[in-house]
């Protein structure tokens, strides 16, 4: 298909093609681009940390709550809605159109953090003592105040580069403020400016990527043809409909965003400090599986957006997106469950003996993704029912609180973790019968149901890796993840969970990514012999 072909001129099956194309690249983009950034914020956090000492991190760390805390009001739920236009608009040629959303979209976003930059400003004293009980703060407070309009922009930015199906600048606009961090932060230390100059750099960082991001939204209003202007909605019409769209996800960040929080509130009251720092450090290692799993599903909120609602393209791409997102997010979940030891003692050391088992029990959570639980709030995203994504959330909530409560009294994290399986299980089934009932979506179990077997199978290896060879746990867990790799290659068609026609869609999607070419040919022709042999 040609790269300039709108979507709405586009034969059915060409159009499902070059958007599962443009999906697959962008998700191998931000899947790079991420690690990338999450490495050098690490990396970063781990030097100020060592340079500063605990007292000095400390405050650093309690400088930044205020503008964190102001900015909860910003968005509104614009920059989202940035997304879904952006990308449902562009993808029909209608550019004026885009050009006028994109200016209320943006206007509105600077102009908003604007206001509540000055009044943060104006209260920094009030609030540094009202929120952190430390007057003598204020100072540096008032220093990372700029980060609401920078990070604010920012963000709204990124959600427009996400529209115009943009990875490569929405990645680079990321790796840029993180390495820009790593580099300013730590090296203003290092001159002697201590504390100041680790926020002085944090706020530096964040201006570039607003500079940045500012100057890449700027090469694509150039890029759009606006021969026709936009007769339609005013700033106010335009304002609404995103306000419409955006108000159930930023009242659902808000609420996941809180969630963290609640969790540990309840483990405070319920559990020692020693089991508290064994649950957080399971979390740090489950970002193994959020690092294949967020790239996806960013990159099919826009990819749906593209999509018409009640289509049969949107049931064949949910189809597909909930099938080969399952086949890598379901093997690698139970390869980290099952290796979580080798992998907790690596990282962390043997002195955190209840993170294995708190890990295990977490990384649980994202089989989900069998029935479509990544794949589900991008749909919902993607078409509009942003609402659903909303009960979902409630859904959530209603079912945590009581049984967080009442199972880690009883089991501690333990009962914790398994409250959040229960709620999540829960929660998705909402969104599954949501979608069904408005869209006539569901997902096809059979073959989720195969890639569980597979997945499962192929631990049988691993068994006297992990308990009966005394090896170091780096070659065990080396080792492990060959054997396991190339057990779920080999078994995965034999229980049809890959099939011809997987075989040769995956081939056309990723052959075009150069660096994957080799590759993709080997796998594709190992699992066709198998195919072969099985059939």
């Amino acid at each position: 298909m040609p790269r300039g072909c709108e979507l709405s001129l586009c034969g059915s099956r060409g159009k499902l093609t070059y958007v599962a194309e443009e999906a697959a690249s962008g998700a191998l983009l931000l899947f790079g681009g991420g690690t990338l950034a999450t490495l050098l914020s690490a990396v970063c956090s781990i030097i100020v940390a060592r340079l500063l000492g605990p007292e000095l991190y400390g405050v650093y760390s309690l400088s930044l709550i205020v503008s964190n805390f102001l900015m909860v009001f910003t968005d509104f739920g614009v920059g989202p809605a940035l997304t879904r236009y952006v990308a449902y608009y562009n993808s029909r040629g209608e550019s004026s159109r885009v050009l006028s959303l994109m200016s209320t979209g943006l206007s509105f976003s600077f102009t908003e953090a604007l206001i509540v930059l000055l009044v943060g400003l104006t209260l920094a004293d009030k609030l540094t003592v009202v929120l952190l009980n430390r007057p003598e703060l204020s100072t540096l407070v008032s220093i990372t105040l700029p980060l609401i309009l920078f990070h604010s922009f920012s963000i709204a930015a990124s959600y427009s580069l996400l529209g115009f199906n943009d990875m490569r600048s929405y990645v680079a606009v990321d790796i840029l403020r993180q390495a820009s961090r790593a580099i300013l932060t730590p090296l203003l230390i290092i001159l002697g400016f201590g504390v100041l100059g680790a926020v002085t750099g944090y706020v530096t960082a964040y201006m570039l990527s607003f500079l940045v991001g500012t100057l890449f939204i700027f090469r694509h209003y150039k890029m759009l043809n606006t021969n026709r202007s936009w007769k339609g909605d005013s700033f106010i019409g335009n304002l609404k409909m995103m306000m419409n769209y955006g108000m159930p996800l930023y009242t659902s960040s808000i609420l996941h965003s809180s969630l963290a929080t609640l969790r540990d509130v309840i483990l405070a009251y319920f559990t020692t400090n020693f089991m508290i720092g064994n649950f957080h450090i399971a979390m740090n290692l489950a970002t193994l599986v959020t690092l294949l799993s967020t790239p996806i599903a960013t990159t099919l909120f826009p990819t749906f957006s593209r999509l018409s609602e009640n289509s049969e393209d949107l049931r064949k791409m949910f189809k597909y997106a909930v099938r080969y997102t399952s086949a890598l997010i379901v093997p690698a979940s139970i390869f980290v469950a099952f290796m979580s030891r080798e992998l907790t003692f690596i990282v962390y050391g043997s002195s955190y003996i209840f993170a294995p088992s708190y890990l295990t029990l977490y990384v649980l959570s994202f089989l989900y993704a069998g029935v479509g639980s990544i794949v589900l709030p991008s749909l919902f995203n993607g078409v509009g029912g942003t609402d659903i994504n909303l009960k979902a959330t409630l859904v959530y909530y209603g079912v945590f609180i009581p049984s967080a409560v009442a199972l880690t009294l009883v089991f501690k994290v333990e009962g914790l973790l398994i409250s959040i399986l229960i709620s999540t299980g829960v929660s998705v089934l909402y969104s599954l019968k949501a979608a069904a009932k408005r869209y006539g979506i569901s997902p096809d179990l059979k073959t989720p149901a195969r890639i569980y077997a597979s997945s499962t199978i192929s631990m049988a290896p691993l068994i006297p890796l992990v308990l009966y060879l005394q090896l170091p746990y780096q070659v065990n867990f080396v080792v492990g993840a060959i054997l396991y790799t190339l057990t779920y290659l080999t078994v995965a068609p034999i229980f049809k969970a890959i099939n011809e026609e997987d075989i040769q869609n995956l081939t056309r999607i990723f052959v075009k990514i150069k660096p994957l070419k080799p590759m993709v040919k080997v796998l594709a022709n190992y699992e066709r012999r198998i195919l072969k042999l099985w059939v």
